[in-house]
C-alpha cells in the first residue's frame, strides 16, 4: 500500500508581493524627558505621489488636531512623577 503523500511533493504556492504606487513615512518626536516624550510615526500610501501627499496631509492634520492633544494630556500621576 503506497501513501499519497510520500509519492506526491509538498505542494508549495508562491506568492509574489508587488507594490505599486508611492509610500511616504515621517516619524516625530515630541519631548526629551523620559516622561515627557511621544514618538509618532505618520504612514501614507497612494497611487502618486500627489496622492500620497495628500494623503500625509490630511493624517497630519488629524494627528495636530485629535491625536497629538490627547498625547499631551496623558501625563504620570504626582506618585509616579515623584519616583
Amino acid at each position: 500500500m503506497s501513501n499519497e503523500s510520500d509519492t506526491e511533493p509538498d505542494s508549495v504556492e508562491k506568492v509574489e508581493r508587488t507594490d505599486v504606487g508611492c509610500n511616504m513615512e515621517a516619524r516625530l518626536k515630541r519631548g526629551t524627558g523620559t516622561r515627557d516624550e511621544d514618538t509618532v510615526t505618520i504612514k501614507a500610501k497612494g497611487e502618486t505621489a500627489e496622492e500620497t501627499i495628500a494623503e500625509f496631509h490630511t493624517l497630519l492634520e488629524e494627528h495636530e488636531q485629535e491625536i497629538g492633544g490627547r498625547l499631551r494630556d496623558v501625563q504620570p500621576g504626582e506618585d509616579e512623577a515623584a519616583e
